[in-house]
């Protein structure tokens, strides 16, 4: 997840038209060795990732002047937090003869979630004023806003939520309160662009960015005709590279009924009696029977629990003398059947 730009107006017009016409004319911002034009310029930063801001003067009057000593700070009243830039705010770096540019790193020691602006000075020459504003701030998308698959509460990043074979679910995303995402356009990302991974179908388009409103923005997943696997679900900033962490989904059939029976079985003359207990797991949205899927199993002739799976056609069975216990644990919910 690189630090990236987030294409919003920036305060770059407040500047006096005198400190903008030198910086404009003089100055080619880079952000990660991308030009960016001044009004553009607005840095998100990612926790854990390093953004480097370069000032390209290659045809700048100013290389080799002796007061031609360029600094990077805060705005007065914008400071940021949690921010570590190398070289440091405030340090003096010289345009020297046979030099085309500057650069600073950037990066996001705690992340703040909160605003700040910098702005570039060349204090040796008080006839020039500052530069037009970079205004930023630094993300996690994971801390600024709320999510629900279908109504259980998950997390970017954390665990792994359970859509099933022939359902459709729904995936909403809240903004916290001064969230910095709040008003800014943001899509979702199936596995970093496939949309069509095992048959899922999202509604809205994942293409179509959507402004995150106070209400929230909720997708469909159509997995009805889905297939078993694997897959993952980002938040995007559109129109940048800063994304959350994945959310895991692992599709197939998470939520199922049960049946169960038994009767007794024949035995040799002389043998303790023994009955046949059986188990039959069904999808209630396709309803079909469901091979493979796991049944726990206590034969209380045995001191432990163990482990089964269904046949082809969703049944497993087993016979013994004393009572059989079975249950399926639906991961979509939790529950047990």
């Amino acid at each position: 997840m690189a630090s990236t730009l987030i294409p919003t107006a920036s305060s770059a017009g407040s500047s006096n038209s005198v400190s903008s016409s030198t910086w404009l004319q003089n100055f080619r911002p880079h952000v990660n060795n991308v030009y960016v034009r001044w009004p553009d310029l607005n840095l998100a930063l990612v926790a854990g990732q390093t953004c480097t801001l370069t000032l390209d003067y290659e045809y700048s009057w100013l290389i080799g002047d002796p007061d031609a000593f360029l600094v990077l700070d805060y705005v007065a009243g914008a400071e940021g937090q949690g921010l570590k830039f190398d070289p440091p705010l405030g340090q003096a770096l010289q345009m020297a003869e046979g030099t085309t540019s500057l650069s600073w790193s950037i990066s996001v020691e705690q992340v703040s979630n909160s605003a700040f602006a910098l702005q570039f000075a060349i204090p040796r020459i008080p006839e020039l004023l500052n530069s037009p504003h970079v205004p930023g701030f630094a993300i996690d998308i994971t801390q600024v806003v709320d999510v629900e698959f279908d109504q259980f509460g998950v997390i970017f990043g954390t665990g792994t939520a359970y859509p099933c074979q022939g359902a459709k679910h729904t995936l909403t995303v809240k903004p916290k309160p001064s969230s910095p995402l709040l008003g800014k356009p943001v899509r979702l990302l199936l596995d970093g662009g496939n949309i069509e991974k095992f048959g899922v179908r999202v509604t809205p388009a994942l293409e179509i960015p959507r402004l995150l409103t106070e209400a929230g923005l909720t997708w469909e997943l159509d997995c009805v005709n889905g297939e078993r696997g694997d897959f993952s679900l980002q938040l995007e900033l559109a129109g940048t590279e800063v994304k959350s962490s994945p959310l895991q989904m692992s599709l197939a059939h998470n939520l199922l009924t049960a049946e169960k029976w038994s009767r007794p079985v024949d035995v040799f003359p002389g043998n303790p009696p023994q009955t046949a207990y059986y188990i039959r797991a069904t999808s209630p949205f396709l309803n079909t029977p469901v091979g493979g899927v796991e049944v726990n199993v206590h034969d209380f002739a045995w001191p432990n629990p163990t482990v089964a799976k269904t046949q082809a056609n969703g049944e497993w069975s087993t016979r013994s003398e004393q009572f059989v216990k079975m249950w399926i644990v639906n991961k979509y919910d939790g529950s047990t059947v």
